[in-house]
């Protein structure tokens, strides 16, 4: 028996995702100032992608707010009205759309990366990048031509699965990858603090696309399972809100993690784990004497070099000559 559509399970729900959105949004500000105060060194690229990601969770708030307040105010005694969808809700597609496509093409580059820009995992990641942006903007297209919510859930719900699916599929995909290689390599290292170091980062990596996919599942499920109420427009609200907090989470937690590899220099697990820009330190002095670990860029490092650092590792006592061999193969695939 289908649940008959009331103000509460319509356009109650709509103002509670409004809200939850509002809180969200706060939360998105809060991570931008972060960002742009911790990272100012950072590339152009990734300053463009923050604020990017900022500007496109301003302009869904403004646009969901100006909807709703044009619901619930502007036409309370007209509530014919409410049966047309509001042109706000046309736009809102194509920018959740954008910011997963940010979300993921960051994801999705470090993961290529770290499998050594691996040619069909390339194709795998650009061909679902594209095909759910694409969906997201034939959602729009379709939410245009379709003035009333009856005629609009019932045209776009193939689109909605599809696009629903795809994100699901990308966010599994990189978690995955990104697991089967720590799960790998976290054999090559040694030190209780390093595989802890690891083990964080798989935690990491599962939680990267676990709230959206989670977010992507139960919405659909609220579209399938009571199709005459607008309860999943409380999920649908907060979609983009939700890739634009995992893409500054992910930026800003570079810090946290080059901090965890600092924390305790001195150990034998002094290994560059590098899922962006991550940074070995300055180790505190070891027998009365004092050596400095340079940042470790596996591709500008020459042999000299490496084998200078090599020696400069066994002569300290640091690091065995088997934990060297395990750190550098992390290093150099992680960076």
């Amino acid at each position: 028996m289908s649940v008959l559509p009331t103000v509460d399970n319509a356009w109650g729900a709509a103002f509670i995702g409004l809200l939850l959105a509002a809180v969200l949004y706060g939360i998105t500000c809060l991570q931008t100032y972060i960002y742009f105060t911790t990272y100012p060194e950072d590339g152009w690229e990734y300053k463009t992608m923050a604020g990017t990601a900022f500007v496109l969770d301003t302009t869904s708030l403004a646009l969901i707010s100006s909807a709703i307040y044009g619901y619930l105010i502007t036409d309370m005694y007209a509530p014919l009205n409410l049966l047309f969808v509001n042109r706000a809700f046309d736009i809102e597609p194509s920018i959740m759309g954008l910011l997963a496509f940010l979300t993921h093409l960051y994801l999705g580059n470090r993961v290529w990366k770290v499998c050594n820009r691996n040619l069909w995992l390339g194709i795998l990641l650009g061909t679902l990048l594209l095909t759910t942006l694409s969906l997201a903007f034939a959602s729009t297209v379709v939410s245009w031509k379709h003035r009333t919510w009856i005629s609009l859930k019932t045209s776009i719900r193939p689109l909605a699965l599809a696009g629903i699916i795809t994100s699901v599929l990308l966010d599994t995909t990189i978690a995955s990858v990104l697991c089967l290689f720590l799960v790998r390599h976290v054999r090559e290292v040694e030190g209780k603090k390093t595989r802890r170091l690891v083990r964080k980062l798989l935690v990491f990596a599962i939680n990267t696309g676990l709230a959206s996919s989670l977010l992507s599942i139960l919405n659909l499920a609220m579209f399938f399972a009571f199709p005459d109420t607008m309860i999943f427009l409380c999920l649908t609200l907060i979609y983009s809100k939700v890739y634009a907090n995992a893409l500054l989470a992910n930026l800003n937690s570079r810090e946290h993690l080059r901090c965890s590899l600092e924390s305790s220099p001195s150990d034998c697990d002094a290994v560059s784990l590098n899922l962006s820009a991550f940074k070995t330190c300055t180790p505190r002095p070891q027998s009365g004497r004092s050596m400095e670990l340079h940042t470790i860029h596996p591709w500008n490092e020459t042999l000299q070099d490496r084998a200078d650092r090599r020696d400069d590792m066994k002569d300290s006592g640091l690091l065995g000559g088997d934990n060297i061999e395990a750190g550098e193969n992390v290093a150099s695939n992680l960076s």
